[in-house]
């Protein structure tokens, strides 16, 4: 198939550079992969959990001042800070605080002001396979993940226009295409 040069040109400079931006995001991306099939090679890593008690002012435990409990626990490291969702009943405040790899709970008596602390570190490949999904880890991962998407989108499509020219790999591109669509609608239909 004849293709453009200009477009060949400008294929072969965007494939180069998307593909060094690409190549640490594609190894973690990779290596991330592997350990989410294999949470078995893991097993004998165990979480570590801390508690600790604690006492809130009770003035702090009001509805009205929730914003100011939250600023007064985060400067005492009691929160992370990550994500944070908030429970009330009558008679106590529960507090999650939720992070890559990590989580944190608090249980506030409404009464007291009485706290409990739990913090649980799930270790390095939960932290590594929680940023592989996204989970919990915030804005700017998220956009880090989408920036990955679209840069791989564009790494394969400059790499397809780029073997459009190769006349000697068009055959063989041509099996692996029909051969990858095969292979999706037999997925689509028995899976």
């Amino acid at each position: 198939m004849r293709v453009n040069r200009n477009l060949l040109n400008f294929s072969r400079l965007i494939h180069v550079y998307v593909s060094m931006a690409l190549l640490s995001l594609m190894i973690f991306f990779s290596i991330t992969g592997i350990t989410l099939n294999h949470p078995e090679w893991f097993a004998d890593d165990q979480a570590t959990v801390e508690e600790a008690d604690f006492v809130v002012n009770p003035e702090l435990l009001l509805p009205s001042t929730q914003g100011q409990l939250l600023d007064v626990l985060l400067k005492q490291q009691h929160l992370n800070g990550n994500r944070l969702s908030i429970e009330r009943s009558d008679d106590e405040l529960f507090i999650s605080d939720k992070g890559p790899g990590r989580y944190l709970s608090l249980t506030i008596d409404l009464a007291s002001g009485e706290a409990f602390k739990e913090a649980t570190d799930y270790g390095y490949w939960a932290l590594f396979n929680d940023l592989h999904k996204g989970r919990n880890s915030g804005g700017f991962w998220r956009f880090i993940i989408d920036l990955s998407a679209v840069l791989m989108i564009v790494f394969s499509i400059t790499g397809f226009i780029l073997a459009l020219a190769q006349r000697r790999i068009n055959r063989t591109m041509a099996a692996s295409i029909i051969t990858t669509i095969a292979m999706v609608i037999i997925y689509w239909l028995w899976v």
